[in-house]
């Protein structure tokens, strides 16, 4: 059966850089299939997960694919959930929002440079370093342990968890 899976991310089309690490991830780890369509949905900030245009683009998305079922994908960071109560809120505000519609929750703690670096990346840097993983093809050294993750701990998703219900790996 085919499958359309819009992902919707943080960042904004022309930085493009959490589709980066995630677009690795897929042609790294999983097979190529006709079947699976991937769509984007660019939240510009995490804090737009429920706006009118977030939602809005979803409607059109899931309307506009005809060929199977469509699952919604939200990839976020988790920030410094631990130690700042406004991120906690949001981020358990976000995954309330993801359990009462049905949709997925992909989340990178504490961002997503920190999970496929190992490290924090400045913004000023951001755009680079996701360029520079993906010409250096570092996922073949990623962890699929550290991808896989049951709980938010540190460098640390669960990316392939929620990939792997959709997709058939390599």
């Amino acid at each position: 059966m085919a499958i359309q899976m819009i992902l919707c991310l943080e960042t904004n089309k022309r930085a493009n850089t959490d589709y980066i690490y995630i677009k690795e991830t897929l042609d790294y780890l999983y097979q190529k299939s006709n079947q699976i369509k991937i769509s984007i949905v660019y939240m510009n900030t995490k804090s737009k997960y429920c706006s009118g245009g977030v939602l809005k683009e979803i409607s059109r998305k899931t309307k506009d694919y005809v060929h199977g079922e469509t699952k919604v994908i939200y990839c976020i960071d988790t920030d410094a959930y631990e130690k700042n109560t406004k991120h906690a809120k949001e981020f358990n505000d976000i995954q309330q929002f993801c359990k009462e519609n049905g949709y997925d929750l992909i989340w990178f703690c504490h961002d997503v440079e920190e999970v496929f670096w190992g490290k924090k990346v400045p913004d000023s840097a951001k755009v680079q370093e996701a360029e520079a993983f993906r010409r250096k093809k570092k996922i073949a050294e990623m962890s699929a342990k550290g991808l896989s993750s049951q709980t938010m701990k540190t460098c640390r998703s669960n990316i392939l968890n929620v990939l792997d219900k959709y997709l058939t790996r390599k």
